[in-house]
């Protein structure tokens, strides 16, 4: 079932539109975007739908801010429009569609369903983690290179993910990478909420982007959350002896440790990088590198050539 929020203050549009879609959608209603605004972190919903008026500057402010953040650049956004629409500038409002107040009863059902059915056919998100994925990823990375920014890139995955995924099975191994996701999705966030960025290139490989001053503790905390968290996603017998039996690539049975997470992170504060594959493959490398040890470790890149 998708998920909807709608933000509203009026309680006939609420009415109206809970009448409407509360039987085909996870719906959510909230007075402001303030008050909605942990619930869109958390939820990752479908659609976002809004009413707004003429005097509604700081809605859209806001919406403006939710929408220029990586992260929810690709949600669509159906906005309830009352009056006249002839001098609203669209191109300074990051909303997909509208509807008129007056045509919500009848509209509303069918614009809700185009909206969240063009959304799935153009957003290039990781359908596991509702994180952006590979051509997100890539057009972030080259947008920072070719604008100047100097920033630093980190290239994370899990140390013996896939013994753990043969040994429990693709539902628990799913829940780890989610719960991955949404830690280090969190961890970046809280440190730095502007001009950060979450990816999941796919599998047990995640990538975040984010000031360089701020990336090492960010790591460290990441890898300490992660180490706390991992050990509840075993068995108690395996969790006590502290590792898994699964077979490896020739089919004999060994023992896997519990999971970790390698990092590796690459920077441009010294070096120049042009293409997004140059900096990916020295983050790429040092991750490489870090996944030597037994514990969740990290690399970072300091050559200044």
């Amino acid at each position: 079932m998708n998920n909807v929020i709608l933000i509203s203050k009026n309680e006939s549009t609420k009415a109206i539109v809970m009448d409407t879609l509360q039987k085909e959608y996870s719906l959510l209603c909230e007075h402001t975007m303030e008050a909605a605004i942990d619930h869109i972190y958390t939820s990752f919903p479908d659609l976002l739908i809004m009413e707004v008026g003429p005097q509604d500057k700081k809605m859209l402010k806001n919406l403006n801010t939710l929408k220029g953040d990586p992260l929810f650049y690709q949600l669509p956004v159906l906005l309830i429009i009352e009056g006249k629409t002839e001098n609203i500038h669209w191109e300074d409002i990051h909303a997909e569609d509208y509807i008129r107040k007056q045509d919500l009863l009848s509209e509303i059902k069918n614009r809700v369903k185009l909206a969240i059915l063009r959304a799935k056919r153009v957003v290039e998100i990781n359908p596991l983690t509702r994180l952006p994925g590979n051509i997100s990823i890539t057009r972030e990375i080259q947008n920072r290179l070719d604008s100047g920014e100097i920033f630093a890139l980190a290239y994370l995955d899990l140390d013996n993910f896939k013994p753990y995924n043969d040994h429990y099975g693709f539902a628990r191994g799913d829940d780890v990478i989610r719960m991955t996701g949404r830690l280090i999705m969190n961890v970046v966030r809280n440190a730095q909420e502007e001009g950060s960025f979450v990816g999941h290139i796919g599998g047990d490989d995640f990538v975040y982007i984010m000031d360089i001053e701020k990336i090492e503790s960010v790591t460290n905390d990441i890898i300490k959350n992660f180490t706390e968290i991992i050990p509840a996603f075993y068995e108690e017998e395996d969790r006590k002896r502290g590792y898994i039996e699964s077979l490896d690539r020739q089919g004999n049975i060994r023992r896997y440790p519990l999971m970790t997470i390698s990092v590796g992170i690459a920077h441009n504060k010294y070096r120049k990088f042009v293409h997004h594959g140059e900096i990916s493959s020295v983050a790429s490398e040092m991750k490489k590198e870090a996944k030597r040890g037994n514990t969740s470790s990290y690399l970072i890149d300091r050559r200044k050539r």
